[in-house]
């Protein structure tokens, strides 16, 4: 369904706008990905009540915001590989890419808009301010994580961690669709859920999508490059700090950290691998994965936990019971 909405929207724009932009935007978001956000986002919205044709163009939007974020990132994190192949970064350069995530996002902005006909304006608004709190909250994160590279930050614990992916990650992988989910299908009248009523989605999201983000930190260590469809070890290569990787730092002796630093602080260009593979193995030495698994299990136990307990507008049915297996799927997928 999703596919379906964003094939239509995409070529409508190459009709009536500039074709070749959009044959770019058409990229990321039709290579092999876990739709992770649109399924969250429609299941919260068909067990809060409502209909598909009430949520399909808002999850059609935040997949678009998703893919325009990877965009950006990959410029950022100068990534080479994205769901098994190379970036636009590396096919077209740094200008083209930030343009065509840009356009991404336009056209997100465009669907969200269009709500009016299917939702209203009312819950149009609501949409639309709760994709502004993600966007912020999303860039806020971003900006954190890359301050922390570019002035050289090591002293970092796992609260400093949480802190960025409860900004970078949890508000748009996780609370935002499902609060957007709600605000779609839920009914309009007098039983349609206050905003304090609506906090318990944020606490839900924060869990899961802590453990989400570890778990993706993991994978980027662990997984074989061809199954995860990112480089492996990327996050070696571009210096982030990870949990795994503060962990090693807290733990190592001073002349590991001292070489560690060293490695993390060279520019991408001019690390080698060898570099990157001794700090792996370092940090698997030091029971760093494990350390991060461990936290990961911890979050994803407390997001279950949360999920558990009953909401009034989010109906005890099937679609109820797929949100649960869908958030099983996110806080899970680590072990």
């Amino acid at each position: 369904m999703v596919s379906e909405q964003l094939t239509t929207v995409i070529n409508i724009s190459r009709r009536t706008s500039y074709g070749p932009l959009y044959d770019l935007v058409a990229d990321y978001p039709f290579r092999e990905g876990k739709g992770l956000r649109p399924a969250l986002c429609l299941a919260a919205a068909r067990a809060a009540g409502g209909r598909r044709d009430q949520v399909q163009l808002s999850a059609a939007a935040l997949e678009l915001f998703h893919n325009g974020f990877l965009l950006h990132d990959d410029v950022e994190d100068a990534s080479e590989f994205r769901r098994g192949a190379v970036t636009m970064l590396q096919q077209f350069g740094a200008p083209i890419a930030i343009n065509v995530g840009d356009a991404t996002h336009v056209l997100a902005l465009q669907m969200l808009l269009e709500n009016t006909s299917c939702i209203g304006l009312r819950k149009t608004l609501l949409v639309l301010q709760e994709v502004a709190r993600m966007a912020r909250e999303s860039v806020e994160g971003q900006a954190i994580e890359l301050d922390w590279i570019r002035r050289g930050e090591f002293d970092l614990d796992d609260s400093d961690y949480i802190r960025m992916a409860h900004k970078k990650t949890c508000w748009y992988t996780v609370v935002a669709p499902l609060r957007i989910g709600v605000v779609c299908g839920a009914d309009a009248g007098v039983g349609f859920p206050l905003a304090q009523e609506m906090l318990p989605l944020v606490e839900l999201g924060h869990a899961a999508g802590i453990a989400f983000q570890i778990s993706d930190d993991l994978l980027n260590l662990e997984a074989d490059e061809s199954v995860y469809g990112k480089e492996a070890n990327g996050d070696l290569w571009e210096g982030k700090r990870t949990v795994m990787l503060l962990h090693f730092l807290r733990t190592a002796g001073p002349a590991a950290r001292r070489r560690a630093e060293r490695i993390l602080a060279t520019p991408r260009l001019e690390k080698t691998a060898r570099d990157v593979a001794w700090l792996r193995t370092a940090m698997v030495e030091a029971g760093s994965l494990e350390h991060g698994r461990a936290l990961a299990l911890d979050f994803s136990a407390r997001a279950l936990e949360i999920d558990s307990r009953p909401l009034s507008y989010l109906q005890a049915n099937d679609d109820r019971r797929f949100l649960r297996e869908v958030l099983t799927y996110v806080v899970e997928r680590v072990k």
